[in-house]
């Protein structure tokens, strides 16, 4: 992989990185001490040494967390990679979703609206207007099942209604679903 790529994460493969408890609870606890060691991280969620280090590496690939060497040790901190587009955008969120203690699943359930291009794609399709299944058809180039699939999911997640026939972007209630909406119209 090269160095652009690096720092230039999809947005799903992030969200798909955000989208998994062990992962969170990594993170809440970074949010909750300044830095710590993976053993120490291990530590305190219950994890083994090499399983959190696997977890931590993949939060550190997307931008949402930072680390230095210290001697033998590795260091994590939840701070952002100002090198990732979007990075502290997406960590500000979740550290909102920490500070304000909201369930795991329910972040997750918020970050799997993005979990999928298509989804991002349908998104920034309706940013310019509310449209019916047709012309989403038509303007995605999905089959017909794909875009329902995708069009369900995102209205299970409260980031797309259907009003008299036509689909739309709906403001998400939460501040990560704004978080990660503004993330995907804008990137």
């Amino acid at each position: 992989m090269n160095e652009q790529n690096q720092l230039r994460p999809t947005l799903w493969r992030t969200c798909r990185t955000m989208a998994c408890e062990s992962r969170l609870r990594l993170l809440w606890v970074l949010f909750d001490e300044r830095e710590l060691s993976v053993c120490e991280l291990a530590y305190r969620t219950g994890m083994g040494a090499a399983q959190a280090s696997v977890q931590l590496r993949a939060l550190n690939a997307r931008g949402l967390i930072s680390c230095r060497r210290e001697k033998m040790r590795v260091i994590y901190r939840a701070e952002a990679n100002d090198a990732v587009d979007s990075a502290s955008q997406l960590l500000a969120g979740l550290r909102m979703c920490h500070d304000r203690n909201m369930r795991f699943s329910t972040v997750i359930r918020q970050t799997t609206a993005f979990t999928h291009q298509r989804r991002i794609e349908l998104v920034r399709i309706l940013k310019e207007g509310p449209m019916d299944s047709e012309q989403l058809l038509q303007a995605s180039g999905m089959s017909s099942s794909a875009l329902s699939l995708h069009l369900r999911k995102l209205m299970d997640r409260g980031i797309i209604e259907k009003v008299d026939g036509k689909y739309s972007i709906f403001l998400p209630a939460n501040q990560l679903g704004k978080v990660l909406l503004q993330v995907a119209l804008f990137r």
